[in-house]
């Protein structure tokens, strides 16, 4: 009988595998060391007093950012009176920002005075605010706050602090999504049912004009020390219990690191808190370049009830360019608009002033022309670094739009309408493909050590059928290969056929012993388990990834094939086809066998909810389908479940034509994702 054959090419290639993810931490405070003479982020120099700045987020009632902005587009007044703007950008941030500038700035006509950055990896930190907190509310707070997780970049990096500090909680950002986790878990409400029907807070509403006025900004007190060129805060002194005064540590501490960072605040309020002092914590925020999102929890509105009032978190948001979000009965909407206006920003440069470094709070009120803008920007200006964002590089040269170029200035104003038809597709594709590409390589370093059971069951039309257990792997090998999946098969229809504790044990622990001789032999070992007509070994939930891969993307033509929802979450349809030969899969006797398909591809956050490859070799047609669920303790899309099904030609039997039918088919599930790695990673405590 004919047998066909899917095998992937290059299976010659040397390699070795890695034993651990890459991870990227950062410690806060005073990670970065100063060089000699360089003046302390809270003391800016000269050159800051030349160029000072603020971000801002500007958006439509539709939750969309301008396509760009221009200095006449914006007027900003500080303390009152006009200042002049020197120059602005617009920032990309988060998954495909490099891509989505750089299509930004190609799309711009010559002349324009718009320039385009990107910020590929941002930093948050997310706090749970247990004295903001109902006994009995907990699972509620920790829900909400790993949906915000849910929606950030793998690539950004995360820290999660529970407020009252204590002395074992750390301040670092990383990464790893499950250490993040893991420290908001333990959430407990702080407020007990007996202590309902507290007054109402006294905190009312600031007479006209009167709420952002000059104040003097307390000078900063001396940071402990405990290591050598380590700054640690002592939160006592600013309150180290949990509402505001806990969050005004924190962003103390913060102002040693440098960037733009944001924090996402989960409370259900605060109690007895004069609108003074929330001004003080919102002035720590904007010294610290800080955004604050403050996320109030169902529950916490009626102060007869829980003694907690949300509005001083709303004035906390507001002052510091961010915005409180009640999340209500759908977090995970209010949390998903939250997101994506998170992507993008604009950086205001200013005239230089005398006062611009003076202890003094002066306030900072921008407009910007145009109808139906909502724009976020910290109540005062504050002299810090520059974000430090990199400039957009073009793709392709920008097109010469000669009357823009020749028009007055006061012409040339923006928001302009975004581009139409073919080029409003191009440019929604290369920020897709951006997201979806910088993803791919995020999720092959977080993914590489974990282990997951697969059970995957498989049937022939001829009756056949099999179950096999093993565990499913990604690794890295040396060369051109990078990344590879494959699965070690310890089971077989109950029977056990190798000692999976051993094999695991030496592929973790002694990562060296592993060659390419040896992953070729496990990968053949546990394919000839498979049954049926059709040879295989491109059978695993991973092996589409590798059409992403650097080297591999100029092989694939990509096209925009749509939008819908997944579960809730916006999803873009991107579909493929392997133009470049060779081909990445051939066939028994080496012919190319063209590769296509598509990926759902999350909109926010760039990750693959579901992919599709079909292939056909001499007649007989392979389709694989993964489907990809969240995994909350991981924070990663982990494979969930794989289909593949084969149809060839039957031929004619009895009085029976010759049809196309299913000759073989397959199904794998996944579970027990656990990881098999040890890093380690340069922290700082807060001290209490």
């Amino acid at each position: 009988m004919k047998r066909h054959q899917f095998r992937a090419a290059g299976a010659g290639a040397a390699g070795r595998l890695a034993a651990a993810a890459a991870v990227f931490a950062l410690a806060l405070p005073g990670l970065r060391a100063q060089a000699a003479g360089q003046a302390p982020a809270d003391a800016p120099g000269p050159e800051a007093a030349a160029r000072i700045s603020f971000d801002m987020v500007v958006i439509d009632r539709d939750g969309r950012a301008p396509d760009r902005l221009g200095p006449n587009d914006v007027s900003v007044s500080v303390a009152g009176r006009p200042r002049a703007v020197t120059a602005i950008r617009r920032v990309s941030r988060g998954p495909g920002a490099a891509a989505d500038a750089a299509s930004r700035l190609a799309s711009v006509p010559a002349g324009g005075a718009w320039t385009f950055a990107s910020e590929a990896s941002r930093a948050f930190v997310v706090i749970v605010d247990e004295t903001g907190i109902m006994r009995g509310q907990e699972r509620q707070a920790v829900t909400a706050s790993r949906l915000f997780l849910d929606r950030l970049g793998m690539g950004d990096r995360v820290a999660a602090l529970v407020l009252p500090l204590t002395g074992s909680q750390l301040l670092s950002l990383t990464t790893d999504q499950p250490e993040v986790r893991a420290a908001l878990s333990g959430v407990t409400g702080r407020i007990l049912p007996s202590l309902r029907g507290r007054p109402e807070p006294a905190i009312t509403a600031p007479e006209p004009g009167s709420g952002l006025r000059d104040e003097p900004e307390p000078p900063p007190q001396p940071l402990r020390t405990d290591q050598p060129g380590m700054p640690n805060l002592d939160t006592a002194r600013l309150g180290a219990g949990g509402g505001l005064g806990g969050l005004a540590g924190v962003l103390e501490a913060m102002r040693s690191m440098p960037g733009r960072k944001t924090v996402a605040f989960f409370s259900a309020g605060t109690a007895d808190l004069p609108l003074a002092r929330v001004h003080d914590v919102a002035a720590a925020a904007v010294a610290a370049r800080t955004a604050v999102y403050a996320f109030g929890l169902s529950g916490g509105f009626d102060a007869s009830e829980s003694g907690l009032d949300a509005r001083p978190l709303e004035v906390l948001a507001q002052a510091t360019g961010g915005r409180f979000v009640a999340l209500g009965r759908n977090p995970e909407r209010a949390i998903g608009r939250t997101a994506a206006e998170l992507s993008s920003c604009y950086v205001v440069e200013l005239e230089a002033a005398a006062d611009d470094a003076g202890p003094q709070r002066r306030e900072l009120k921008v407009t910007l022309e145009g109808r139906g803008w909502t724009v976020r920007a910290p109540a005062w200006l504050a002299p810090t670094e520059d974000p430090g964002d990199t400039p957009a590089a073009a793709a392709v040269e920008p097109p010469v739009d000669e009357r823009a170029a020749a028009a007055p200035k006061d012409e040339r104003r923006n928001p302009a309408p975004p581009p139409a038809g073919d080029a409003a597709r191009a440019s929604e594709l290369q920020l897709a493909m951006g997201r979806l590409f910088d993803y791919v390589e995020a999720y092959e370093r977080q993914y590489s050590g974990l282990v997951a059971e697969e059970d995957y069951q498989q049937s022939t039309r001829s009756g056949d059928r099999v179950k096999i257990r093993s565990d499913y792997l990604l690794v890295k090998l040396q060369g051109p290969r990078g990344w590879e999946s494959f699965r070690d098969v310890y089971e077989v229809n109950g029977v056990a056929v190798r000692d999976r504790d051993d094999r695991l044990r030496r592929l973790f622990l002694e990562p060296g012993s592993l060659v390419e001789g040896q992953l070729q032999a496990i990968k053949n070992e546990s394919a000839r388990h498979n049954i049926g007509l059709v040879e295989r070994n491109i059978n695993v939930p991973l092996f589409t990834l590798r059409f992403l891969s650097p080297e591999n993307r100029d092989r694939f033509h990509f096209k925009l094939a749509g939008r819908r929802e997944v579960d809730g979450i916006g999803v873009w349809r991107i579909e493929y086809e392997e133009t470049g030969r060779p081909t990445i899969i051939t066939d028994l006797g080496n012919r190319d066998v063209p590769a296509k398909g598509w990926f759902l591809v999350d909109q926010t956050t760039g990750a693959i909810v579901e992919s599709r490859l079909r292939a056909e070799e001499r007649g007989t047609h392979g389709e694989i389908l993964v489907t990809f669920r969240q995994d909350p303790e991981l924070g990663m899309w982990v494979p969930e479940k794989m289909s593949e099904t084969y149809r060839s030609v039957i031929p004619p039997s009895g009085r029976d034509l010759a049809r196309t039918g299913t000759v073989q088919q397959g199904t794998a599930t996944y579970s027990k994702f656990r990881r098999f790695v040890v890093r380690t990673e340069e922290t700082i405590a807060i001290p209490r």
